[in-house]
C-alpha cells in the first residue's frame, strides 16, 4: 500500500513537521510520502524539514481565498505526485493544519480494504443549500472579489442581490462544460487513476477558464470533473476529513480537547482545524498518548 499525502500549507512550519513525522510509516508494506506546497507569501519553505520521502514543491501559487489559484495549488501538486511515477494506491490532499485521528495502522487497514474507491465529498443536489452552491458556477465572478475581507464580503452579498440573490441568477452563464455541476469539501483521497484523470481533463484549460471566474472553485471543479467522467461509480460521496461547522463562521472550529470524544467515535481518519501551539495542544497531546500510540 502506498500513499502520497499532498499538503497546502501556509504557517506554522513546526506542526506540519509534525503532522509529517505522525503520518510517516514504512512498514508493514503501508509507505507513505509527501508532497508540499507552500504559499508563495509565506517565509516557511524553508523551515519544512527534507527527508528522502518528502518533497518541497519549488512551483509555487500565490493561493487567495475562494480563488482558483487553490486549485492551481492543488493541480501543481497532482503533477509533481504523478511526474514521480511510483504508482500510489492513494493522493490524499490534506492541509498543514490537520492531524490523523487514527492510527496509521488503522488507516493502511481501511486503505487496503477500500482499494480502487475515491474518498470525495458529493453533497446533496436538493434543497436551498445546492441552490446556493449553484449561484457560485452559475454567476460570473470578478476574480478580485474572491477575498474573506470584511469590504469584500460586503461587495460580494451586494453583487449577489444585484444577480438574483442567494438561491438564483438573473443572466445564467452558459455551461460550455456541458457539466453536471457537483460540490463539496476540498479535501479528498483519490485513486491514482482518478487523479490521473484530473491531469488529462484539466489539459486544454477549459475546465480553468470556466471556474475562475467562481467562487471557491476547489469546492466544485474536482467533483464536477469526476462525477461527469466514467470514473463515477468510484466516488463514495464522502471524504475522510473530520471538519466541525458548528459555530457557522467562515472558517472552521478550531478543535481541542473537548473535541477528543467526538473524534476518536468518528468514521474520520483526519481531523481540522488543528493549532498545535495553541488551542488544539491539549488535544493533541492527549491523542498522541491515548489513540495514536
Amino acid at each position: 500500500m502506498k500513499v502520497a499525502f499532498l499538503i497546502q500549507c501556509h504557517k506554522n512550519a513546526d506542526q506540519v513537521n509534525k503532522l509529517i513525522e505522525r503520518l510517516n510509516s514504512s512498514q508493514d508494506g503501508y509507505c507513505t510520502d509527501f508532497y508540499v506546497h507552500v504559499d508563495e507569501k509565506s517565509e516557511i519553505i524553508n523551515d519544512i524539514r527534507r527527508q528522502d520521502n518528502v518533497v518541497v514543491l519549488s512551483k509555487r501559487v500565490d493561493v487567495k481565498w475562494g480563488h482558483i489559484s487553490q486549485v492551481d495549488a492543488t493541480i501543481n501538486l497532482i503533477e509533481a505526485t504523478m511526474n514521480a511515477r511510483k504508482g500510489y494506491d492513494f493522493l490524499w490532499l490534506i492541509s498543514g493544519q490537520d492531524y490523523p485521528i487514527k492510527s496509521n495502522k488503522e488507516i493502511a487497514e481501511f486503505l487496503e480494504a477500500n482499494k480502487g474507491k475515491s474518498f470525495i465529498e458529493l453533497l446533496p443536489t436538493e434543497g436551498d443549500a445546492h441552490r446556493r452552491y449553484l449561484k457560485r458556477n452559475q454567476t460570473w465572478y470578478p476574480t478580485w472579489g474572491a477575498s474573506p475581507i470584511f469590504i469584500m464580503r460586503v461587495l460580494r452579498k451586494i453583487y449577489n442581490i444585484l444577480t438574483g440573490g442567494k438561491y438564483h441568477s438573473f443572466i445564467k452563464r452558459k455551461n460550455v462544460l456541458n457539466a453536471e455541476w457537483r460540490f463539496g469539501s476540498q479535501w479528498w483521497t483519490l485513486t491514482e487513476e482518478a487523479c490521473r484523470a484530473i491531469l488529462d481533463l484539466s489539459a486544454d484549460g477549459s475546465y480553468r477558464d470556466y471556474f475562475k471566474n467562481c467562487i471557491c472553485p476547489d469546492e466544485s471543479y474536482f467533483q464536477t470533473m469526476l462525477w461527469n467522467s466514467p470514473l463515477r461509480a468510484m466516488l463514495t460521496g464522502n471524504n475522510l476529513c473530520y471538519v466541525d461547522w458548528s459555530e457557522h463562521k467562515k472558517n472552521p472550529k478550531v478543535l481541542d480537547e473537548e473535541d477528543f470524544d467526538k473524534l476518536i467515535e468518528s468514521d474520520k481518519f483526519i481531523a481540522r482545524k488543528i493549532e498545535l501551539d495553541g488551542k488544539s495542544k491539549t488535544l493533541v497531546s492527549k491523542l498522541n498518548m491515548d489513540v495514536l500510540g
